[in-house]
């Protein structure tokens, strides 16, 4: 029974000493904070929250947390880090938006640095090694005169490290890997994946033998640059690291450069570049450009800085001064408006912008290209002002006039086979060179002529002398074309047409003309088609019998004429009668007349 009564006494001391430790916790907490307070603490020790939520409960727990370990750190010369902490983890907590997951993990990592924070524990002390020889390589660099690679905004580039031990003894898994970053002044290339750590597995050093070149490894990796990265030489730094021969690890950084170019925006420490505009291009309307004539011109205008937008633009289009004269000089062309400046109020960063004015080309320009300055004025974003100038060549057409004297043909007509002589002259009335200009004689009736004048200056003359053929006979009004073909400055070809009359007409034979010319060599040569000796042969067999008839008749007139003469002479000598010298007739004994 008294052991049973002691139990129950010893149960009810337990109790009452549980029921009085968190009265006696809360009496003592107020007197630590005093004495923590007494030292000069800059943590703001209230430990009653603000509110009742789990943010407030959460700083309070972190302060709590501190107050027993806070004269230790202080001892350990970390008291500065250790408010910090505290600091930047109740700003932590306090943002509006933080989950209670967000709010205990900031909790922990805030309890586990002031923990780093803390005096450790004594170790038992070690007797000092025999020193050995240091076998830690930091003789690890780039090696070789490599050419630093041009990267190209928006395209890919190769970016070799070459690696090389310079140490005597060989070192093992060497981890390159690149110091990627966001900024584009620190690493000018698109960050397109989340590893880019390459590993070699040995380096040798100088006592394995080989030289330097032969020591090398190289390592390569293809990146993409960035449009917005800076232009001109940047550094690219690389963390390697190697185990020793003896385990250690080892930590070097190596640094190599890569040109950039074409890019605009940011400079090399990240302040924006001068923003540019340029003429990008132009067009006319009309296409074609004629001296003398109305056009519009269209400039297309693009603000290069991808950084910096330019505003308050006032834009001053001048063309050159040309004349031929030396005492008249003006613009080629000049804006029907009378002004000749165009006011833009802003253009992007990376936009375009068209401006349009409407100009006159002068009448008197000669065949060639003409310069148009532009000259701008303009404003960043910063009210900094800028300038700057661009030119465009404008070409001008001028319409080529030529002109003929009259032509004198002789003669105005001829047969099958002959010649007549053409002479006329070709006056170049333009304000352009003729090149290449030659003459044709186009008709079925004629051939020949063809006539070259090579180039005529403008306001010069050439002289054409040709000799047309007779082909064939003429079977209209006998017009025969002459066309007058050149080419101007710029290598198009153009023809006019004039027109002149020629008769040709058949070959004439005469009456008189002998067989044998007829049928001479000419005649022979001839080939194909009519054959006008198919009916000069018969004509002239017809008229030669009747000639040879008529002879023949005339002869045989002549001669009976003759016989009929002879018989009128013998009739007389019949009537004759013989007398005798009495005057008697002498009789015929046979009774005839003699």
């Amino acid at each position: 029974m008294r052991r049973m009564g002691l139990i129950k006494r010893g149960l009810v001391l337990a109790l009452c000493g549980m029921l009085a430790a968190p009265a006696v916790g809360m009496l003592w907490e107020p007197m630590v904070v005093e004495a923590i307070e007494g030292e000069n603490s800059d943590i703001d020790f209230d430990l009653t929250p603000a509110d009742s939520n789990y943010k407030g409960l959460a700083i309070r727990e972190l302060k709590q947390y501190y107050l027993p370990i806070q004269k230790t750190i202080q001892e350990a010369g970390n008291k500065d880090k250790a408010d910090a902490v505290i600091s930047d983890t109740e700003a932590i907590i306090n943002q509006a938006d933080i989950s209670k997951g967000a709010v205990d993990l900031a909790l922990s990592e805030a309890k586990a640095k002031l923990d780093s924070y803390k005096v450790k524990d004594e170790q038992p002390v070690e007797p000092t090694p025999d020193p050995e020889p240091e076998t830690t390589n930091n003789n690890i660099m780039v090696g070789g005169n490599w050419v630093t690679p041009v990267a190209n905004g928006g395209q890919h580039v190769s970016v070799v490290l070459p690696v090389v031990n310079m140490g005597r003894n060989h070192v093992d898994k060497v981890v390159v890997t690149p110091q990627i970053s966001e900024d584009p002044a620190k690493w000018p290339f698109e960050i397109e994946t989340s590893n880019y750590s390459q590993t070699i597995d040995s380096l040798p050093g100088t006592d394995d033998g080989g030289d330097d070149m032969e020591r090398r490894r190289e390592l390569t990796w293809v990146l993409k640059t960035r449009k917005d990265a800076p232009g001109g030489y940047m550094p690219l730094a690389f963390n390697v690291t190697f185990e020793n021969e003896d385990k250690t690890l080892t930590n070097v950084t190596l640094t190599t450069y890569v040109n950039v170019k074409g890019t605009t925006g940011v400079s090399a420490d990240g302040t924006a570049s001068t923003p540019r505009v340029v003429v990008t291009g132009f067009s006319t309307t009309p296409e074609e450009v004629r001296a003398g004539e109305t056009f519009t011109l269209t400039l297309h205008m693009q603000n290069t800085s991808r950084a910096t937008a330019v505003q308050n633009m006032l834009f001053d289009i001048q063309a050159a001064s040309e004349s031929t004269d030396t005492t008249y000089v003006a613009a080629a062309f000049l804006p029907t408006a009378g002004s000749s400046t165009i006011f833009v109020d802003r253009i992007a960063a990376g936009a375009t912008r068209d401006i349009s004015m409407e100009m006159e080309a002068r009448s008197d320009l000669a065949q060639k290209p003409y310069v148009v300055n532009v000259k701008m004025n303009y404003e960043d974003e910063n009210v900094n002002a800028y300038e700057n100038t661009a030119s465009v060549s404008i070409p001008v057409r001028q319409e080529a006039r030529v002109d003929i004297s009259s032509i004198e043909v002789m003669p105005d007509s001829i047969e099958v086979g002959n010649e007549a002589n053409v002479m006329f002259s070709v006056y170049n009335i333009g304000k352009t060179k003729l090149y290449n200009t030659s003459i044709k004689f186009i008709a079925d009736s004629v051939s020949g002529g063809d006539t070259y004048l090579g180039n005529i200056d403008p306001g010069a003359t050439s002289n054409v002398d040709a000799y047309l053929s007779g082909a064939a006979a003429t079977m209209d009004d006998g017009i025969v074309k002459i066309e007058i073909t050149f080419e101007d400055e710029a290598g198009e070809t153009t023809t006019i047409e004039k027109e002149m009359t020629l008769f040709v007409n058949e070959m004439y034979f005469p009456d008189d003309m002998m067989t044998d010319e007829i049928y001479g060599e000419d005649m022979m040569d001839q080939q194909g088609g009519f054959r006008i000796w198919w009916v000069a042969v018969p004509v002239i067999l017809i008229i030669i019998a009747a000639v040879v008839f008529l002879v023949i008749r005339k002869k045989k007139k002549k001669k009976a004429q003759e016989l009929l003469d002879l018989e009128d002479d013998l009739g007389d000598l019949d009537d004759m009668e013989v007398r005798e010298p009495d005057g008697s007739k002498e009789e015929n004994p046979e009774g005839e007349e003699e």
